[in-house]
């Protein structure tokens, strides 16, 4: 599996596209700590929230609709297309659809740009049929925010998504109305949208967007309840505000692993120079293949003074700014060495160990 650079990571770029349902007849509706979220699930961004996406993946950043199929995703298992997805904007995890997981395990995403990320089921719920993934590695920049608009207005014009031959495309949508259907185990979810038209069986997950490419509903699958024999499987809108309570009941470990660079430090000052010297290395770590260097007598430490250009005076400081990066990205570690030299090394973060400390 590769992963693209575009993913803020060091990657290589992977092949195209793995072929979603092409050819739907009709469609939709559409160390440190982690460089995730904190802890605790936010609610669905709101509208205006964040600064405007990069225009790098498919998509023409100055058209709503362009810019949010640039947060659109899919879900496979070795290659296979499983599901759409959506990312979260300013957050960089997932929603999609949980019944078209199967066992949930083996799970990768495959973001616009072609990059493949391994990622987690970090949260779920059967009966709303959502689940949330958590991306393992890096973290994709660009994402859509929540819709308060009325789905149901007169004249609006919906759209949800397909991927075609490798592109995720928009398709034309409409909610027929609100109903209770049955969710997972029989029980009863109330207020749903009623999607008419039929959807691909690996197009459930994808976001439901108004004009303004803001997310209204996650299009789920659930049951048409019947007087007799067995209920009729149909898809469903999942409304924002079943969207926001799912993501407030987001268990606290649902986040990216966390980046580890590998060193134990102090504050020091050499000279007019204010930094983190170096009193240990963790070996195999990224610090130790960044050729950080400590001593036992303190005479070859090296004396750590910016990460990406932002100076790291204290201990401290060091572990914001790891803590901001997210694994598999590089990062640029400005190094006053002992012989007074500076110089410049590059460290690719990894995932914090299970039993090892330090930034």
């Amino acid at each position: 599996m590769s992963h693209s650079a575009r993913y803020t990571t060091s990657v290589t770029r992977s092949s195209t596209l793995a072929g979603l349902l092409v050819g739907v007849t009709t469609l939709l509706v559409v160390g440190g700590a982690s460089g995730g979220p904190p802890p605790g699930a936010p609610p669905l961004p709101s509208p205006g929230k964040g600064a405007p996406p990069p225009a790098a993946a498919p998509g023409n950043p100055q058209d709503p609709i362009g810019r949010a199929a640039r947060g659109v995703v899919t879900i496979e298992r070795g290659g296979e297309q499983l599901a759409l997805g959506a990312v979260l904007r300013n957050d960089g995890r997932v929603l999609t659809a949980l019944s078209a997981l199967g066992d949930g395990n083996s799970l990768a995403v495959r973001f616009p740009d072609g990059s493949v990320v391994p990622a987690r089921v970090g949260h779920r719920d059967r009966v709303w049929d959502l689940a949330l993934l958590v991306p393992q590695v890096g973290r994709w920049p660009e994402g859509l925010n929540a819709s308060d608009t009325d789905a149901l207005r007169q004249g609006a014009q919906l759209r949800a998504f397909t991927n075609a031959r490798g592109r995720i495309l928009p398709a034309t949508v409409v909610f027929k109305g609100r109903r209770d259907l049955l969710g997972a185990d029989d029980q009863v979810i109330r207020g749903v949208y009623e999607v008419p038209t039929k959807v691909g069986p690996k197009e459930f997950g994808s976001p439901v967007i108004d004009e303004a490419g803001g997310v209204i509903a996650i299009l789920g699958r659930a049951c048409v309840p019947a007087e007799k024999g067995p209920c009729t499987p149909t898809a469903f809108g999942v409304p924002v505000e079943a969207l926001r309570q799912f993501l407030r009941t987001t268990p606290v470990s649902a986040v990216p692993p966390a980046p580890w660079l590998g060193i134990q430090g102090k504050a020091e000052k050499a000279g007019n120079v204010q930094g983190v010297r170096v009193l240990s290395v963790s070996p195999d770590s990224p610090a130790a293949e960044a050729g950080l260097k400590a001593s036992a007598d303190g005479k070859s430490n090296d004396l750590v003074v910016a990460v990406d250009n932002q100076p790291v005076a204290t201990p401290e400081a060091l572990t914001a700014v790891i803590r901001s990066k997210s694994v598999g990205e590089k990062i640029k570690i400005l190094v006053l060495g002992p012989d007074g030299r500076f110089r410049e090394s590059l460290a690719t973060l990894r995932p914090v160990p299970s039993q090892q400390g330090g930034k």
